[in-house]
């Protein structure tokens, strides 16, 4: 009988633990911080003082070879003669190939049959970029047709290229004419000119050339050295043209800083504060432990702070941050020091 009430005890123990297990125990719940998450910013203030702005972006991007021109019949012929071979130097003004064409001339009063007479005619395509012959999609006496690409033009100019978020692009309105521009293990940093926003064109232009002067004979390929035809063949962007004395190649990373206005001692405020950022905004003034809207001209910003030009007074506090702002509106949407 030992055995049997032995077994019953533990059978019970067991019956025991699982209905603790099931229902839980009588231990109290943790102490809770008496926090809970809204999603929304805490009010605190900030003061309006005096400092600097600096309006320096600062990008990443690349150095791009321009896009190849191609060189196009002017008018309707056969292409007669080629002046360069694929792969040679060649400068504006320079004939690129030549076309044959055969025009008819109105016959005159002397023409006694009054038939109109074909005449034959050759024209000369000039390059008006600097660049490499890069190929041709004609052979020798192929015809052509007015506009039809005959030569691609590969050129020897560069220009930096970086991306620049659409907010950022406020605080260039007023666009200065430069940037600078490091290479990392390349040539000292340099000042590079023609600065735009918008993409710069990608594809295969057509301005590599253009018709030259009738000319009155055929060109006799014994007379100059000529080659032979048929043998090879964008968030917004901000670029600038490199100087041609910089020696730079195609898909060199480059880091280029614009500097677009600087102002000292002036009232400035976290741009967190401020609703609008583009000439006038609105800021809530803390006054009697109550924020008041109140209008402000504005004027730089460097992606932290921005200038008041006028509407604030130095000293004075306002809300920190827009009222009913999100984690999200500010989470960089306004742009940052260095873009």
């Amino acid at each position: 009988m030992v055995l049997p009430v032995a077994w019953v005890a533990i059978f019970a123990t067991i019956a025991v633990s699982l209905a603790v297990m099931a229902f839980g125990n009588d231990d109290p719940e943790p102490p809770r911080s008496g926090l809970t998450p809204t999603g929304k910013i805490p009010v605190s203030n900030a003061g309006v003082s005096r400092g600097t702005i600096e309006n320096t972006l600062t990008l990443r991007g690349t150095i791009e070879v321009d896009a190849p021109v191609t060189a196009k019949a002017d008018h309707d012929g056969v292409v007669n003669y080629f002046f360069l071979p694929v792969g040679a130097k060649v400068k504006v003004g320079e004939p690129i190939f030549q076309v044959k064409s055969e025009e008819t001339e109105a016959p005159t009063g002397d023409d006694e049959e009054g038939e109109a007479k074909p005449q034959v005619r050759y024209h000369n395509v000039l390059a008006t970029k600097a660049g490499r012959i890069a190929s041709y999609a004609k052979e020798l006496e192929d015809p052509v047709t007015k506009g039809d690409a005959v030569a691609t033009v590969r050129l020897d100019t560069y220009r930096a290229t970086g991306s620049i978020k659409p907010v950022d692009q406020y605080r260039l309105l007023h666009m200065p004419r430069s940037a600078r521009v490091t290479i990392t293990g390349g040539p000292k940093p340099f000042t590079c000119g023609e600065l735009t926003i918008g993409d710069p064109a990608a594809s295969t232009t057509d301005s590599g050339a253009n018709a030259g002067a009738d000319v009155e004979g055929q060109i006799d390929p014994g007379e100059t050295g000529g080659g032979e035809g048929g043998e090879g063949g964008a968030g917004a962007s901000i670029t600038c043209r490199v100087p041609e004395d910089v020696r730079v190649f195609d898909g060199l990373a480059m880091t280029m800083s614009i500097n677009a206005g600087r102002a000292e001692d002036v009232l400035v405020v976290p741009i967190t504060a401020v609703r609008g950022l583009v000439g006038t905004g609105t800021v809530w003034v803390v006054a009697n432990g109550e924020p008041t809207p109140r209008r402000v001209r504005l004027g730089l910003s460097d992606g932290q702070n921005v200038e008041i030009r006028k509407g604030l007074k130095e000293g004075e506090e306002i809300l920190e941050f827009v009222p009913g702002a999100s984690p999200e509106d500010l989470n960089g949407d306004l742009g940052q020091g260095n873009g």
